[in-house]
């Protein structure tokens, strides 16, 4: 089995990676790499219901949307994914997770797969906390599972990322399942890449397109239909969105309500909204209207 990892950061890089060895290589495959801080949605997520949009911009944490299901994550330096490719016959969903746990073993780190195909580690309260969640794709012979391992990850802003402030009145998205984590501070990440021996290291290229994935009709466009009800100043507001875009919004009490409006809905104006601290005029400003 043919070994990768890559000593680039970039989210949008590595999922280029991914796609092209699920889709081109047609090889069986272990990828390694790092990301620089960053959160990642699953397929059919919406983000301003997963994460603090605002907050992230602030801190520069990239949003990165993948093409596999699942929940939201939270990625930086210390956190090494991993990515297992290869035929779909014989693959099953805890294929690739058996492996990194016998490495893991090998290294005195005992982890446990559970139900939801997570790798936890036993508490002596008889609880668990999570180490590694998995997400997978096929096509019609191929199979990718991709997961997370918690070294030294930034759990408090793991924790902050994820906090979203917002509350959809309606979603058509599918919400993340919250679990409590924790790291394996008794490696580091370059242990633990080391410690599965050589590997070819992959770097940017022609053959990796990475442009279609930090693409803004990707990565917000893919929101599946929300409706959200907020209120500022005591007025009530009332807004649908899908894809990206907003398609109603009625404030009933500035005599302002559109249909088929299709604006794009910023993060930093539907932060502001959220907030009450946005006023007429800066409303329809950003809407053009």
């Amino acid at each position: 089995m043919k070994l990768y990892t890559s000593l680039e950061r970039d989210p949008f890089f590595h999922l280029a990676v991914e796609e092209w060895l699920l889709r081109e290589s047609g090889e069986t495959v272990f990828f390694l790499y790092q990301n620089r801080p960053s959160v990642v949605l699953g397929r059919f997520q919406n983000p301003w219901l997963e994460c603090d949009l605002a907050w992230m911009k602030a801190q520069n944490v990239d949003l990165v949307r993948r093409p596999s299901g699942g929940g939201t994550v939270w990625h930086d330096e210390g956190n090494v994914n991993f990515c297992w490719v290869g035929p779909l016959v014989g693959f099953h969903k805890d294929k690739a997770l058996q492996v990194v746990q016998e490495r893991l073993k090998a290294l005195d780190v005992n982890v446990v797969i559970n139900a939801r195909h997570d790798l936890v580690v036993p508490q002596s309260d008889g609880s668990t906390r999570k180490v590694s969640g998995s997400a997978y794709k096929q096509t019609k012979d191929r199979a990718l599972h991709h997961g997370t391992l918690l070294i030294n990850g930034d759990l408090t802003k793991l924790n902050r990322a994820l906090a979203s402030p917002h509350k959809l009145t309606e979603t058509r998205s599918i919400a993340s399942v919250r679990s409590v984590v924790m790291n394996l501070y008794t490696l580091t990440p370059k242990s633990w890449i080391d410690s599965w021996g050589s590997a070819e290291v992959l770097k940017p290229e022609a053959r990796f397109k990475p442009a279609p994935w930090s693409d803004w009709q990707w990565v917000m466009g893919e929101t599946p239909l929300f409706k959200w009800s907020f209120t500022i100043e005591g007025e009530t507001i009332h807004l649908s969105a899908h894809k990206g875009l907003i398609l109603e919004l009625d404030w009933s009490t500035r005599g302002l309500k559109f249909e088929r409006l299709e604006k794009r809905l910023e993060s930093a104006t539907f932060y502001e909204l959220s907030g009450g601290t946005i006023n007429q005029q800066v409303w329809q400003n950003a809407l053009g209207v």
